[in-house]
């Protein structure tokens, strides 16, 4: 599968050597179904060309080439649990390579805290504080969109929950998933 950039800097990106290795990472994890990286990252692309988002459509494609290019990077005990950096991090090192948009590498960092956000509420555990600390800082117009391209292609209640979350708390103004068609 080819992915095919559309600005010098995506074609940068696609041409490097750590483009190369991380997408050709292959992913065990059942929160991927298309399991090579390269297929979700031409899923995600395709997502965001769906959708009305011109506005967006660049940064959201730099994210989807760089979120998950760290994955092969991550470390794993016998059970089957992180040993040191988890991938957003690396994939975030990976990124700065590329881009200095602050708010961009914040996004590639946290970019799939919400789901333990998700989980930890449904377990009444849910730290609020935590989600405002981690969530405050960033660029929500950004992240919303990417977790729902991010997620496109499997369950996007975790997604939904945290929107209607960062809404409660302030963090957003609106829904997305209320003002566009198909998201949930």
């Amino acid at each position: 599968m080819e992915i095919k950039p559309e600005t010098p800097l995506e074609r940068k990106i696609v041409s490097s050597e750590v483009f190369r290795i991380g997408s050709a990472h292959s992913s065990n994890s059942s929160n991927h179904p298309e399991r090579l990286v390269s297929a979700h990252i031409q899923q995600i692309l395709d997502f965001i060309d769906s959708r009305p988002w011109e506005e967006y459509r660049n940064p959201l494609r730099l994210l989807a080439l760089l979120h998950d290019l760290g994955k092969h990077r991550v470390q794993y005990s016998e059970n089957g649990h992180v040993i040191g950096k988890p991938h957003s991090v690396h994939s975030e090192q990976i990124a700065r390579d590329f881009i200095g948009d602050e708010d961009l590498l914040y996004v590639v960092r946290i970019h799939d805290k919400y789901f333990h956000f998700f989980k930890d509420a449904q377990r009444d555990r849910f730290d609020q504080d935590k989600f405002l600390r981690v969530y405050g800082p960033a660029e929500m117009s950004y992240l919303i969109r990417f977790n729902y391209a991010d997620s496109n292609n499997r369950e996007r209640d975790s997604v939904a929950w945290f929107e209607d979350k960062a809404f409660d708390l302030g963090l957003v103004k609106l829904k997305l998933y209320e003002t566009e068609d198909s998201l949930i």
